[in-house]
């Protein structure tokens, strides 16, 4: 060991003792050293904080003001939450990508409804069905928006962007994208589904369908089979989702006789869910038909389609369902599509301001052709007008040739001889 220096400014009966102290330092200066370096590497590993290198790296250069990230385990740098090693961009732009960074979140037993589901993650929603998914009934007042409206609105008041997506559009909310046809059995939800989902690529599903098969009496013994093809379609045709299938709700309507037929398809429903349960898919069963869920009491007055209160319901056991495949861990964020944005709200302001300017464009090209036309009036009139002044021109000689030629025979010149 390297002898120590004394410490001559120091008192003397602290010499001693600071000298015991550095030589058992110095004689431990390996161990310390090698236990000081993983700390450090684990620190700078499980860090929050990232440099700018590292961030051009992850998300690189087209930052936004205004726009919110969050890395690591660290405190949000914007408005989500971030945690396991999370990366998020939210898009602000109808040409952007939205979500650019994929997480997936942990299962874990919730608290309460407080706080964003998966860390705030971007929920890109396809509801599939038929008239009860597109929010028909014949009670007063009904505006198609259905369990839609009341959904979005539990999802982002605890902090998630909503879009729901689809071909159609119906309701008048927002965000009104669909997936939805009147009378349409499961098959033909399978039909349409495969035209809208490769487009669109949802992380989540909201399945409802069977009632017309019950409604049509279409082979009930094997819906199971057709029902089952459906989410399969789904699972596939975009890997990152998770899917809700619902029971069907009750019937006391008498002109097709559908009420049996309801109470042999739930059961398959929800032998279904088991079964994607025990395989370990992501597939979540909403109960419609529980003891707190829709009745016959809240079906409207055609008696197979749900009233204002039974929407509601039906959304709130949606959302509870959604709860739940939270705390299972099966949320994933949604593919990157061009134009599609996290919320379908400010995606469906561009498409307003589009119309709006679409719609000014064609005022200003009426206003333009209007005015050609009036130009070309004017031209016309003015045109057939200066025709009319050189014909008019064009004959006053000869009319003063022939005022001359009839006074000379009015009153003859006299010659003098």
């Amino acid at each position: 060991m390297d002898k120590l220096p004394a410490f001559p400014a120091f008192p003397k009966h602290l010499q001693a003792t600071t000298t015991n102290f550095l030589s058992v330092v110095m004689a431990r200066k390996r161990l310390l050293v090698f236990l000081f370096v993983p700390l450090v590497l684990i620190a700078l590993l499980f860090s929050g904080t990232v440099s700018e290198s590292e961030w051009s790296q992850s998300l690189g250069d087209g930052f936004k003001s205004g726009v919110s990230y969050v890395t690591g385990d660290g405190r949000p740098a914007g408005k989500f939450n971030g945690g396991g090693g999370v990366t998020y961009v939210s898009g602000n732009s109808s040409l952007g990508h939205g979500t650019t960074k994929f997480w997936k979140s942990k299962a874990y037993k919730r608290p309460g409804y407080e706080l964003p589901l998966a860390d705030g993650m971007p929920l890109r929603i396809m509801a599939l069905g038929a008239s009860t998914t597109r929010g028909d009934s014949p009670e007063k007042g009904i505006d198609n928006n259905g369990f839609r409206r009341p959904l979005r609105e539990k999802l982002t008041k605890i902090g998630n962007p909503v879009n729901f997506v689809g071909t159609q559009r119906l309701g008048n909310m927002t965000d009104n994208d669909i997936e939805a046809y009147p009378g349409v059995p499961t098959h033909r939800i399978h039909f349409h589904a495969k035209k809208a989902v490769p487009s669109r690529k949802p992380n989540l599903f909201l399945i409802n369908a069977g009632s017309n098969d019950c409604f049509q009496h279409i082979d009930i013994d094997n819906f199971y089979k057709r029902y089952d093809a459906l989410v399969q379609y789904c699972l596939s045709a975009s890997p990152r989702s998770t899917v809700i299938v619902s029971t069907i709700l009750p019937t006391w309507d008498k002109r097709f006789n559908g009420r049996e037929d309801v109470w042999r398809v739930n059961p398959q429903i929800r032998r279904l869910a088991k079964i994607y349960q025990e395989q370990g898919k992501p597939v979540v069963l909403a109960e419609l038909q529980g003891p707190d869920g829709v009745q016959d009491q809240n079906l409207a007055e055609d008696g197979m389609h749900p009233g204002t209160a039974g929407y509601e319901m039906m959304a709130t056991k949606m959302f509870e369902a959604i709860v739940e495949a939270d705390a299972r861990g099966f949320l994933q964020t949604p593919e990157p599509i061009m134009g599609i944005l996290d919320d379908g709200d400010e995606e469906r302001k561009d498409d307003l301001y589009y119309a709006k300017f679409e719609q000014q464009q064609a005022m200003e090209n009426a206003t333009i052709s209007a005015e050609r036309a009036e130009m070309d009036r004017m031209k016309a009139e003015l045109a057939a007008m200066h025709v009319q002044e050189q014909e008019k021109q064009a004959e006053k000689p000869t009319t003063a040739k022939n005022s001359r030629r009839s006074r000379e025979h009015r009153f003859p010149q006299m010659h003098v001889v």
